[in-house]
């Protein structure tokens, strides 16, 4: 759809927007629409700036890889997020400091590199070999020359060239192996007391506390953000089209699409495999073509059962057992030997051995079928059918065209787009960003549209959406309700039952933190259990993929220093559902890098040098914020 309406830019509509500028400059001039500029970067580095061109040209190539990545999964929603904007402005920060780190280091790429890059993409590749016509294609239908997209190729080549130096130059010693595999393979021996969650509270609560905790927890009380909207809706389905097609049409279709109704010559073979290897030597072949031969022999002699001959001898595991039989096969199935042979056998008569490169084949012909053509009449209806179908795909693509039109044209309204479809404006809403109940506010491509930031805020029509099944869909936001607090009246029952979770948790809390100071002042794990009539759980030998115990606990477990001689190391664990554990490590074994060799180990280095090329690359990028100042305007993403 972006495609047509750039197509919509050139002809007659770009005149006239032309002329429609000429105006206001007549009036007042160049000079004054240039005389307060006002900044348009959303991130400075150095002296280079990022426009905000720039970043939404990134920003769209990036919400097209995650819809083609994640599919029905996508969810437009994520991508408007601040934290995800400000992620891609990150990146495009960090690559503006490796590509002047690279300039100012004097690394230059030379054409040759850049060609090699080019021609290693499989997209431009035809038969496994770069294709200067094929390359030339895929940009065209981009609308991108092989200038534009190799200067986009330079700047990614710039930007990838001294982390690619740094993390090709990293390396890990054997002793960073050992070291390794002795925290990966640790074990570690504990016990633990579990601490289930206490009751909740019954008391009636303080209104002072339950408006306090609804004041403090706005956030958590919002009606959610709705949006309703006008949207007209094409759909191929209800598109009225000629119901009948003349028999002049039909026959002309018929006339250019005659290879279609034929159907080929057809043959009914069975036979029988001796296989040889592809790089078998002269004489096993000889050996086989013998074979193959006694085997012909033996089949054309009276009252031979074939299918029983080929059970028994041959080697063709796919129709062995099915004494042979290949089917019914038409030319171009098979091996060039095999097919020229099968069809110029007589039928039941059986071939000599024939080689291809499986092997040596006994081929028997059981039946034929000849050549058949059908008759206009007997494809009539199919033709018709075909017609209508042709006739509503046309008439929809013209129509889905004049919709980008009719939008471009006034993009203020639906009304006459309306009255040029023929269509009518519909109303739906209000509906969340989790979607609606019906078809259209619950379609992702709908709700994506309707809360996107340039629809909302400008109040425009948007450009027409693709919502799948041969349907496009332009909308306008009528009505746009934020999310506002929620009044304590309306949710008093849920705030309620949630500030009592709240207390149990800082009650739960409390006791953990009493009973974990009793343990660090020298009381015993078992004593604590006798008292609260609990029992102490021990894992010993666990390692640290173990699922012995909670997630919680061995993680927790594998963070806590080796115990000393007379002592444990202790620690207090938040579990789900506001239980707690009271945690010591009582002993710990390192694991052994000797258990660990040959490929193995030879892979581990590799995987540890890649690690540390990685953190060194991050360090680097961090050391070059330090060094050249970073301007940040994220408020005009």
């Amino acid at each position: 759809m972006l495609q047509k309406l750039r197509e919509k830019t050139s002809g007659w509509i770009a005149i006239v927007i032309i002329g429609i500028l000429v105006v206001p400059f007549a009036f007042f001039g160049v000079t004054d629409y240039f005389s307060a500029p006002s900044e348009t970067w959303v991130a400075k580095v150095g002296e280079a700036e990022i426009s905000q061109q720039e970043f939404q040209r990134r920003f769209e190539e990036y919400r097209a890889q995650m819809r083609q990545m994640l599919g029905d999964r996508y969810d437009g929603a994520m991508l408007e997020r601040p934290e995800t904007r400000q992620a891609l402005l990150d990146r495009l920060v960090d690559e503006e400091l490796l590509r002047q780190s690279a300039s100012s280091q004097g690394a230059i790429i030379p054409p040759a590199a850049l060609a090699k890059e080019i021609a290693a993409i499989p997209a431009f590749q035809v038969g496994g070999k770069f294709s200067a016509d094929q390359y030339r294609l895929l940009l065209s239908g981009q609308n991108m020359s092989p200038r534009d997209f190799e200067q986009r190729m330079l700047r990614d080549l710039e930007v990838r060239v001294l982390p690619e130096q740094i993390e090709n130059s990293a390396f890990a010693t054997s002793a960073d192996v050992d070291g390794y595999l002795a925290l990966r393979d640790q074990r570690r021996d504990l016990r633990f007391l579990v601490l289930e969650a206490p009751e909740l509270s019954t008391e009636a609560l303080q209104d002072a506390d339950v408006v306090a905790f609804h004041a403090r927890s706005t956030d958590r009380y919002l009606s959610e953000e709705t949006v309703s909207i006008e949207y007209l809706l094409l759909e191929s389905a209800k598109l009225e089209v000629p119901t009948v097609a003349d028999d002049a049409t039909l026959q002309q279709r018929y006339d250019e699409a005659k290879s279609r109704f034929v159907e080929p010559e057809q043959r009914l073979a069975s036979h029988i495999l001796i296989k040889t290897a592809v790089d078998a030597d002269a004489d096993s072949q000889r050996l086989a073509q013998e074979r193959a031969q006694a085997l012909v022999v033996e089949a054309r002699a009276d009252n031979v059962d074939f299918a029983a001959l080929a059970r028994e001898n041959s080697e063709d595991a796919g129709s062995k057992s099915a004494g042979g039989d290949l089917g019914w096969l038409e030319r171009g199935l098979t091996d060039p030997a095999f097919e020229t042979a099968l069809f110029s056998l007589e039928v039941n008569a059986i071939s000599e051995p024939i080689k291809s490169a499986d092997g040596w084949h006994v081929i028997l012909l059981r039946e034929r079928r000849a050549e058949k053509s059908k008759q206009f009449a007997d494809v009539r209806d199919e033709l018709q059918r075909e017609f209508l179908e042709t006739e509503r795909e046309r008439r929809f693509s013209d129509l889905s065209g004049e919709m980008v039109d009719a939008i471009y044209r006034d993009p203020t309204s639906l009304q006459m787009a309306a009255k040029g479809l023929g269509l009518e404006v519909q109303k739906i809403g209000p509906f969340s960003r989790l979607g609606g109940a019906d078809p259209i506010s619950s379609n992702p491509k709908v709700i994506e549209t309707a809360f996107s930031p340039t629809v909302l805020s400008e109040r425009n029509v948007s450009e027409p959406v693709d919502i799948g099944d041969n349907r496009y869909l332009a909308l306008k936001v009528v009505d746009h309700q934020p999310a506002v607090p929620i009044p304590l009246a309306d949710i008093r029952a849920q705030v309620e039952a949630e500030l009592r979770q709240e207390m149990r948790a800082k009650q739960a809390n409390e006791r953990a933190q009493t009973l974990f100071d009793r343990l660090e002042a020298g009381e015993t794990l078992a004593a604590i259990a006798t008292e609260l009539s609990l029992e102490v759980q021990e894992a010993m030998d666990l390692g640290r993929t173990g699922v012995a115990v909670d997630a919680a606990i061995s993680t927790v477990a594998f963070t806590l220093q080796h115990p000393g001689k007379d002592a444990v190391a202790s620690s207090q664990v938040t579990l789900g559902g506001d239980r707690h554990a009271l945690l010591q490590v009582i002993a710990v074994r390192p694991g052994k890098p000797g258990d660990t060799e040959g490929e193995q180990r030879a892979a581990l280095r590799d995987q540890l040098a890649q690690a540390f090329g990685g953190a060194e690359s991050q360090a680097y990028i961090t050391a070059l914020r330090k060094q050249i100042v970073v301007e940040l305007a994220p408020e005009r993403m």
